[in-house]
């Protein structure tokens, strides 16, 4: 009875495919050689076996690429080239035949050289949950395979959160469909930015979602926190007394800024009253980059406007708000000045805006709406000193 290596063996089943292996790039020795590597038990084959023994592959196997390898429109060499896939790729082997392995790549399928396949790692779970963001839209499949059923597509730059790898897909979930894509169209995502909140009063920070729920502490008014989520009129957050939940009547999406001021709002001036007895700290400083104008007989009625010159300046009274009326002052204060966020801002004589004082301090000010400053660089009466209580 005749005996044969599986040198010998694998090299007829090359003389059989053409001659050439499919490599796209060849390896510094060949297949035959190569060969000579597998435990001498496999040596000593009967005859056929060595093409039996390549083909012999279990369909739906992960495979990882030992070279660059072309992936051929037929089982030979002679074939036309569909795509080079990289060194290092985990496929999945649907089939084999003699010498070759069915599988797909970027959306196509074809043949490969068995012998430049190695079996993959074992599927794993990230570390954590990944967030991966689409390149084309994509198929969700039901499988880990292109013959799997597809549960719906996904649009191109979407963002998703992929719970685990297996070969070359990955597993994710998209409107409430989970399934599987191909990770070849994913890459990284940004990484989310973190949603703040900031706290209005000293609060308690609770184990659940209601009162009922223990403390794990209290953080101080006006405090950064982490938002998490939303519930039942509570928000889930991270915070230096640990993650818990704090009622939404007490989280702003703004931190508590003061409030300079610089017309009759002013301590002794006519509408000082608003602000009377709701403050901690009023400061007497400056805004630079700033006129001040008056408006034309109405002398009164001051504005500040936006100005390129670092040499003009308005001075201002910055008041720090009592933390327990932050939000009733802030908003009787824009609708003294009739200040509407929600409408257009060119269109009022006064916005809203956060500024920078000469001590570094950020404040809210009331600052002449683009219409009105244009109107008041034209005809306004500009006060010289920047002073309101100087202005004749």
């Amino acid at each position: 009875m005749h005996r044969y290596t599986l040198g010998t063996a694998i090299a007829l089943a090359v003389a059989v495919t053409g001659g050439t292996t499919g490599l796209a790039t060849p390896p510094a020795h060949s297949a035959p050689a190569a060969a000579t590597t597998l435990d001498s038990s496999t040596r000593s084959l009967p005859p056929g076996a060595g093409v039996a023994a390549i083909a012999a592959q279990a369909a739906n196997q992960q495979k990882t690429t030992t070279h660059n390898l072309n992936l051929r429109r037929g089982k030979s060499a002679g074939t036309k080239v569909l795509v080079t896939i990289p060194r290092n790729t985990t496929l999945v082997v649907t089939s084999t035949s003699g010498s070759w392995s069915r599988t797909s790549y970027k959306g196509r399928t074809g043949w490969v050289a068995s012998a430049y396949l190695k079996k993959a790692a074992d599927a794993k779970a990230p570390a954590k949950s990944t967030r991966k963001r689409t390149t084309y839209n994509l198929n969700l499949r039901r499988g880990k395979s292109t013959g799997t059923k597809v549960l719906l597509t996904i649009p191109r730059n979407t963002t998703l959160v992929v719970t685990s790898t297996s070969g070359s897909w990955s597993r994710t979930s998209y409107k409430g469909r989970t399934g599987w894509v191909a990770s070849a169209y994913l890459k990284n995502a940004a990484a989310a930015k973190p949603t703040y909140r900031w706290t209005t009063a000293n609060v308690n920070v609770r184990k659940g979602n209601s009162t009922r729920h223990g403390s794990l502490g209290v953080v101080p008014t006006n405090t950064r926190v982490t938002y998490v989520r939303t519930s039942g009129g509570w928000s889930k957050a991270k915070t230096s007394k640990g993650t818990g939940w704090i009622s939404n009547k007490y989280l702003d999406k703004h931190p508590q800024h003061s409030v300079v001021v610089y017309g009759t709002l002013r301590k002794g001036q006519s509408a000082h009253h608003i602000l009377s007895g709701r403050t901690t700290k009023q400061t007497k400083t400056k805004l630079a980059y700033y006129n001040m104008y008056l408006k034309p007989h109405q002398t009164w009625w001051s504005f500040i406007t936006p100005s390129s010159s670092r040499s003009r300046t308005v001075v201002v009274e910055r008041m720090d708000i009592k933390s327990g009326h932050y939000r009733s002052t802030l908003a009787n204060l824009d609708k003294w000045e009739r200040f509407d966020a929600t409408k257009p801002l060119a269109d009022q004589n006064y916005n809203r805006k956060l500024v920078t004082d000469r001590d570094g301090k950020i404040s809210w000010a009331y600052v002449g709406g683009s219409k009105i400053s244009k109107y008041l660089s034209m005809h306004g009466i500009r006060v010289v000193s920047g002073d309101y209580l100087s202005r004749y």
